[in-house]
């Protein structure tokens, strides 16, 4: 009798330790996920482009998010490694310097390279960026940031000269500039649309130009979006380039 309590006593503490080996292997998986969730989003801040292919970009801290999995998932080490600390070590993996990556009190996982992200939003490649944003979005989901990643909307030639128009009639010091730019984006929308008039895109140019500025105006609408807008108006010319030489 006492023999048959101790086999069903084993066979119960059998049982126990194969429900619990799932548990911690999710557990393990879903920390190593954070892991790579991590790098990612700190690999983003290395793009050029980020700005432009995800919306609202300028409003969101990706290394903030990093850091939280980081905190919540008990991802830093403890001591550092050799004569670099744990923070040099994550920049030099998400800048593609290092070769892998040790997380976790213990330094029980490793990362090894994915493909770089920020290579794939900077590539010019619908396809690859639509991938990158993708990953990104389900990082977010994973982990319950919002607002989720997503690409920004197709920035239009007219979206351009609108913001230019605006930027003119809001700064005085730049309204040559402006208007000079604002008159590129219309001919980039007339070669874009044939059979267009100059004059008639020209007016509502001046007519959008003012609605948006009276939503400015009245707090309906960020002036951090027209920000936005202009930013990726000078990446998508080449404009940001030209004028950081």
């Amino acid at each position: 009798m006492k023999r048959k309590v101790m086999m069903v006593f084993a066979a119960m503490l059998t049982a126990a330790a194969f429900a619990v080996m799932p548990q911690e292997a999710r557990a393990d998986e879903t920390r190593e996920e954070a892991g790579r969730c991590a790098v990612r989003y700190l690999q983003v801040n290395h793009s050029t482009n980020a700005s432009r292919i995800i919306a609202g970009y300028e409003a969101i801290d990706l290394r903030d998010r990093a850091w939280q999995l980081i905190w919540t998932h008990e991802l830093a080490p403890a001591i550092s490694t050799g004569s670099s600390t744990f923070a040099e070590d994550l920049n030099n993996f998400a800048r593609g310097q290092a070769s892998y990556l040790q997380l976790g009190r213990m330094r029980d996982i490793t990362l090894l390279p994915e493909l770089p992200l920020q290579a794939d939003i900077d590539s010019g490649d619908t396809d690859l960026q639509e991938s990158a944003v993708s990953r990104l979005a389900d990082c977010d989901r994973t982990f319950g940031f919002a607002p989720v990643i997503a690409l920004a909307p197709v920035l239009s030639d007219f979206d351009c000269a609108v913001a230019y128009w605006l930027l003119g009639a809001f700064n005085s010091a730049q309204q040559g500039m402006a208007l000079h730019r604002a008159r590129f984006a219309i001919a980039r929308h007339l070669e874009a649309n044939p059979g267009t008039q100059r004059q008639q895109v020209e007016q509502q140019v001046m007519v959008d130009g003012q609605a948006r500025g009276q939503r400015i105006q009245q707090g309906q609408e960020s002036s951090d979006l027209m920000q936005a807008t202009l930013a990726r108006c000078e990446m998508k010319y080449g404009f940001a380039q030209n004028s950081g030489q």
